[in-house]
């Protein structure tokens, strides 16, 4: 019995000291893990890897001159459109036919010939009979939606105004972008866009008329006098002038005398002309700083 328990007690006191050689090995090993994180945390806190104060002190000032620069871009560009607070879905039918009524006048004493009935890409809404924009919607759908149909009212006002006063020979069409869906024949296809970082917003339109070479310059040429900012950006033109003739001449034979040419000039033949047209606007409102809260470009 006596062996027996020595035995026991060896084979016990064997298993105590392996287990206790097995946790001294791994406390070894997680304080040499830790000793080699310590160190490479203390290499990282003796680094300097922040900015220095005077590169600090340059990325202020680029910021505040792009600032500044983005404030005089906005001045030279041309203003946004303003919209009344408030508007009503039938104060936008009021504000629409009153803008009608002032070009219709406008092209009837320049002797521009427009058709019956022409809405000024607004035919949706001018009916007859007229239809109330932004039905059954919410609120805040209804404010976004007719601020942006003002805006595109006051767009083609302007442009139709500069198509007056460049004594363009007629208004065919006018389409723009629709802001609800199921548009008419008045849509056009391409639809509003917005920068990504809302720097800029694009409402785009599309003029079809017909003039002379003169009036189509004397128009182009308004377009960058506009109080809005437009961007002209596709012109297609159909039409060219009379041909001239000349007396053929053969080699060796005389020629005959030439004929006296008619002193009364023919009116040369209008041009068809279909111009795409952006209003880009910059909005006035800017992401603040965070350190110091003024406007960031």
């Amino acid at each position: 019995m006596t062996i027996g328990f020595v035995a026991v007690f060896l084979a016990l006191l064997g298993g105590v000291i392996w287990l206790q050689q097995q946790a001294s090995s791994k406390m070894a090993q997680v304080n040499a893990n830790l000793d080699e994180q310590m160190s490479q945390l203390d290499h990282f806190l003796k680094s300097k890897t922040a900015p220095s104060r005077e590169n600090i002190a340059i990325v202020k000032g680029d910021r505040d001159e792009v600032d500044h620069l983005y404030g005089e871009l906005l001045k030279t560009v041309g203003r946004d459109i303003k919209v009344p607070p408030d508007l009503q879905p039938v104060g936008f039918l009021q504000l629409m036919a009153s803008s009608f009524s002032r070009l219709r006048q406008a092209a009837d004493a320049a002797g521009i010939k427009l058709h019956d009935g022409f809405a000024f890409g607004f035919g949706r809404y001018a009916g007859p009979p007229p239809t109330l924009p932004a039905r059954n919607l919410p609120d805040q759908d209804t404010k976004r939606i007719l601020a942006m149909l003002v805006k595109q009212l006051q767009a083609i006002d302007q442009i139709s105004t500069l198509l007056i006063d460049s004594h363009v020979d007629e208004i065919q069409q006018i389409r723009r972008s629709e802001v609800e869906p199921n548009g008419g024949n008045d849509t056009f296809d391409v639809p509003i866009s917005n920068d990504p970082k809302a720097l800029y917003h694009i409402l785009p339109f599309e003029f079809q008329f017909t003039c002379t070479g003169d009036a189509l310059r004397m128009f182009l040429n308004s377009l960058t006098k506009a109080d809005s900012f437009f961007a002209v950006r596709r012109v297609q033109i159909a039409g060219e002038a009379p041909a001239t003739e000349k007396n053929p001449s053969q080699p060796g034979k005389p020629t005959a005398p030439a004929a006296p040419v008619a002193t009364s000039a023919s009116k040369p033949a209008p041009l068809s002309v279909t111009v795409r047209i952006d209003l880009i606007e910059f909005p006035s409102g800017q992401p603040a700083k965070k350190e110091t809260g003024k406007p960031r470009a």
